[in-house]
């Protein structure tokens, strides 16, 4: 079965983006603009990955993040951060991975695929 990977991201460019890389590496994709409407697919799809943006509406990057390392049966799912913005805020500790925009292919595959143990 596809490893399912969530993106949450509010510029379309690069969600379409993202979504082509996984879905064309056999990976199966949801997507979200925001972090309320990410935590609500995260609830309903249970991703193996997620893939955040840090300056988003509603709820930005920094406060889903928090959000749902306290949801039980979601706070274990690997996280990568994928953001334009500044320095790592301190919430997400040293153990997410962080790639500036805008994406490097191959790094971003790499980092995935170890991240998912393939």
């Amino acid at each position: 079965m596809a490893k399912k990977i969530l993106i949450i991201d509010d510029d379309p460019e690069v969600v379409s983006y993202l979504k082509d890389l996984f879905d064309g590496e056999g990976f199966t994709t949801f997507t979200a603009t925001d972090g309320v409407a990410g935590l609500e697919q995260a609830q309903v799809h249970n991703p193996d990955l997620i893939t955040l943006d840090m300056d988003m509406p509603a709820r930005g990057g920094t406060l889903f993040y928090v959000k749902l390392r306290k949801e039980p049966g979601l706070a274990e799912i690997p996280v990568v951060v994928i953001s334009g913005v500044g320095p790592r805020p301190p919430a997400l500790g040293n153990n997410v991975p962080v790639i500036s925009k805008p994406v490097d292919r191959v790094k971003t595959l790499r980092l995935v695929k170890e991240m998912l143990g393939e």
